[in-house]
């Protein structure tokens, strides 16, 4: 695919995306806490250089957060990701440390109608402060609008374990490039910068639920805005 902003372009180039998460949720007196750790990384071939875009984007890093509730119609979530956001792990120092959070809450109307409100913030970005939520609603028997970003989804529930979704998935975060990449790609700017990357994908797919531990997901699409 391409990307651009701006004056900048980069043609035809391929993306590999991986990312391994790992999340113990314990049950504590005033909650759920959620400690984990995460890897995160974007690998790209370029056929013609790739002027102002690394080979590659990465992140390790912790999770640490908690979900609460003021009420039984009201929940909370506090989730914070401390961590290294760089290119290859040699540039993963003290200068690519970051903490971006989320704060959210959610309203349960009824048990087929949630409201949810949130707010995402990552102080290098170039924009700081972003705000999400959106409603889930199970507005037929088989039927749920699943409308929360990051994430928005249209579900219909085929059978008890097999679930069909369309939707969408919003991917934002940013990364500090190495001392020298802007010299050796014609743009000293770009020399330890903080890299905001930003992808919309739009596909379908399916998931089933082989038993109450375990779930498959397939799915494909187009990605319309890199």
């Amino acid at each position: 695919a391409d990307v651009e902003r701006g004056g900048r372009h980069v043609d035809d180039f391929d993306e590999y995306y991986s990312n391994l998460v790992f999340v113990y949720t314990p049950r504590v007196k005033f909650g759920i806490l959620r400690l984990g750790a995460q890897w995160e990384r974007y690998s790209f071939g370029f056929p013609n250089g790739g002027q102002q875009l690394p080979n590659t984007l990465q992140a390790v890093n912790s999770i640490v957060g908690f979900d609460s509730k003021f009420s039984d119609s009201i929940l909370v979530r506090l989730e914070a990701q401390p961590g290294f956001y760089g290119t290859t792990f040699d540039h993963l120092e003290g200068d690519s440390f970051n903490v971006p959070f989320v704060l959210g809450g959610t309203y349960i109307y009824s048990p087929e109608l949630q409201l949810v409100l949130g707010v995402g913030v990552n102080f290098q970005s170039r924009f700081p402060v972003l705000p999400g939520g959106g409603i889930r609603w199970k507005f037929a028997p088989s039927w749920v609008l699943n409308a929360v970003l990051p994430t928005p989804r249209l579900e219909y529930q085929a059978s008890r374990n097999l679930t069909l979704f369309a939707g969408a998935d919003i991917k934002a975060n940013t990364f500090r490039t190495d001392d020298h990449f802007g010299d050796s790609h014609g743009d000293a700017g770009l020399n330890n910068a903080w890299l905001s990357y930003e992808e919309v994908r739009t596909g379908v797919g399916a998931e089933w639920k082989i038993n109450s531990s375990l779930s498959l997901t397939i799915e494909g699409g187009y990605v319309p805005w890199r």
